[in-house]
Formats: C-alpha cells, structure tokens, sequence
C-alpha cells in the first residue's frame, strides 16, 4: 500500500528535463513532448535540449516543427552545430527539398568533418539530384571514414553502378561532341564556298563595271 505513494513521490521529484529525456530515450516522443516543451521554457540556452524536441517532432511526423526548432537551436548551439544541421538536413531530405538538404549536410561536414551519416546522406540527396560525380565521390568517401559500415556491400553496387553510367555518359558526350565538330565542320566548308563565290563575283565586277562605263560615254 505505500509503495504507490512512494512512486508517486519518486515522480515528482524528476525535473520537466529528467521526465523528458527518460521518456525520450524510451521511445515516448509524445509523452516525453511536453515536458520537453517545459523544460526548453526553464532553460532556452540548453542546445541538448533543442536537440531532442526536434527529433520527437521529427519522429511524430512533424518536419514543419522539427525544422522550426532546430533552426532556433542553431541560435544556442556550440558543441552539436554538426548535429543541427545534419538533422535539418534529414527533415529537407524528407520533405523531397533535395537542394536544401544537400546544403544542410554541407554546412554538417564543415562543422565536423567526421560525421560520416552525412557523407551518405549528402550521397543520397546528390542522387536524387542527379549530380552523380559527387554522389559517388561521397559514397566512396563515406567508406572510407565509416569502413565497417553494415550497409557497404550496397555502397559498393552504388559505386560501380554510377561508375558505369559516368563512363557512358562521358562516352556519350564525345559522340556528341564528335557529331557538333562534324556540323560545325560542314558549316565551314559551306561558308568558305560562299567566300570563294562572292570573290569570283567581285572580280568580275570590275567588267561589268567596265561595260557600264562605256555605254556611258556612248550616250
């Protein structure tokens, strides 16, 4: 009968922040929101704290909030700048906003160089961007920070894959560019025989000219 009191008191002596984080790291995110919410209240210069809230935004399927909330916290953040904008960068990602998500894992890496996720992220938005030299260069070099990563035997099909399609890409370029120096070749030639024309008919000119002249001084 006194242990209910006794939880009870247990309870309440955890700050808005404890409850908040205990339920976080449980995976509670709505339960844990408003606490958190209270707790960023009491101390709105705790970056850990912007830290979580974003993420239960982010794990209720709220990216508008999430993304609100981390950029506040990039206003107080200093030890996880790197983490700021790499989760800005998955909520962009997520919303389909590709150039934005690929800026925020530029601006992750800049603040710490080591953060490999945003490697393979920043590869992953660089893909659907269809800039493919970079996403590549990006998987290769999120292996080589992250080597024992799980997910290698699929980076490495990536690599190969996007291998074979720059290749061809660069093979189509050359035909292509072989073709536009055949036409602009043609279209020289064409010009240079439109020269030769116009000289043959300047100097017959002078003739004609000629023949004028004297019908001229006939008249």
């Amino acid at each position: 009968m006194r242990i209910l009191p006794l939880l009870a008191g247990l309870l309440l002596s955890f700050t808005p922040r404890e409850q908040g984080e205990r339920l976080f790291l449980d995976n509670k995110p709505r339960e844990a929101l408003p606490y958190l919410e209270r707790a960023l209240i009491e101390s709105p210069g705790d970056e850990r704290l912007y830290l979580y809230l974003g993420i239960v935004h982010e794990q209720l399927s709220d990216s508008d909030k999430a993304i609100q909330v981390f950029k506040r916290g990039l206003n107080v953040a200093d030890r996880h700048r790197d983490l700021f904008y790499f989760n800005l960068g998955n909520n962009h990602f997520r919303r389909r906003e590709y150039a934005l998500a690929e800026q925020m894992y530029n601006n992750a890496l800049e603040a710490n160089a080591r953060l490999a996720e945003a490697y393979l992220n920043r590869a992953n938005a660089r893909l659907e961007l269809e800039t493919y030299p970079t996403a590549r260069q990006d998987y290769i070099t999120y292996l080589r920070v992250e080597p024992m990563s799980p997910q290698r035997p699929n980076i490495e099909k990536l690599i190969a894959l996007l291998g074979d399609i720059l290749a061809q890409q660069e093979r189509l370029q050359q035909e292509e560019l072989a073709r536009q120096k055949a036409l602009l070749d043609e279209v020289l030639n064409s010009l240079r025989t439109a020269s030769e024309d116009t000289r043959n008919l300047s100097a017959g000119a002078e003739g004609i000219q000629e023949e004028y002249d004297e019908i001229d001084i006939a008249d």
